[in-house]
This record gives structure tokens, sequence and C-alpha cells, in this order.
């Protein structure tokens, strides 16, 4: 399962960077990037700005989340807190434990990105069509990948806080 999540978050990564760069092209030279809270346009930016700051965070998000998949593993079992860590990092379960929680990190990181490619998507609408508000509200969006987190976090918890039989 971890590695069928790396595979999709980097193809989820590179298409939300393609996305982008169709998007410039196509966008007018001052994008209206910044939004209040009931989605009324607030702040410009150039279109080149907007491109390197849609890029850039993709690219923030791939190093955290892939990252830190990654060094999960190779941390000592001190540094890493679980209930029962003594039972769920032995040297028998260690490793599905370890791909548990690089999972964990990778389908939150796979989810945000998606939100993301939303939420560029919604601000290059606003911008092709002019409109100057941004619908629907993207706090709809934001409280979808919140649920769905806490969900995994649920899930999780459920898995680890169970006492292992002896």
């Amino acid at each position: 399962m971890k590695r069928i999540l790396q595979v999709a978050f980097l193809i989820l990564t590179l298409a939300a960077i393609a996305q982008g760069l169709w998007q410039h092209a196509r966008l007018p030279e001052r994008v209206m990037s910044h939004f209040d809270f009931s989605g009324r346009a607030n702040g410009w930016m150039t279109r080149d700005a907007f491109l390197g700051w849609q890029v850039g965070t993709l690219i923030f998000l791939t190093v955290l989340f892939e990252g830190f998949a990654l060094l999960q593993s190779r941390l000592p079992a001190e540094l890493i807190n679980l209930p029962h860590r003594d039972h769920w990092l032995a040297p028998g379960r260690r490793a599905a434990t370890d791909a548990w929680i690089s999972s964990l990190v990778l389908l939150p990181g796979c989810l945000l990105v998606i939100f993301f490619m939303a939420l560029f998507h919604l601000v290059y609408r606003v911008n092709v069509e002019g409109t100057r508000m941004l619908t629907p509200n993207p706090g709809w969006l934001a409280a979808a990948l919140v649920l769905a987190v806490s969900a995994l976090a649920a899930v999780t918890i459920a898995r680890f806080a169970r006492k292992p039989a002896d």
C-alpha cells in the first residue's frame, strides 16, 4: 500500500504542476490571488508570481510528505510515539508498522494535493471568468479535507490503541 500511495502522490503532484503550467498562459497578467472569507478577491499578483507560488507550494508538499514517509522508517523506536510501542515496533512487526505509518502520512498528502488542485482551479476560473468571487466557497473544500484527515486519524488511533494479545 505504501508504494501505491507514493506513486499516487507523485502522480498527483505532477498533475497539479501540469495544471499550473497549462493555466499559466490562459491567466490574465494580473491574477486575483487572495480572497476574503466570503470569497471576494482582495489581493493580486502577477501571473508569473502566481505560477511560482503554485509550483512552490506543490514542491514543498512533496518534500514534506515524501520526506517524512521515507524518514519515518529510519527513526529509532524511541522517537516514535505509539501506544504499546514495544509491541508495534518489535523486530517482527516493525516493517508492517512503518508501512502503515508511512501510508498514514502519504494518504493525507494525496488529499492535500487534490485540495490544492481544486483550489487552484477555482482561482483559475475566477480569473478567466472575471467574476471576482470564488464559488463554491473553498471553506467547503477545507472542511472536507479536515473531515477526511480526522477519519484517518481515528482509524489509526483505533488500530494502535488496542491492547495487543500476549
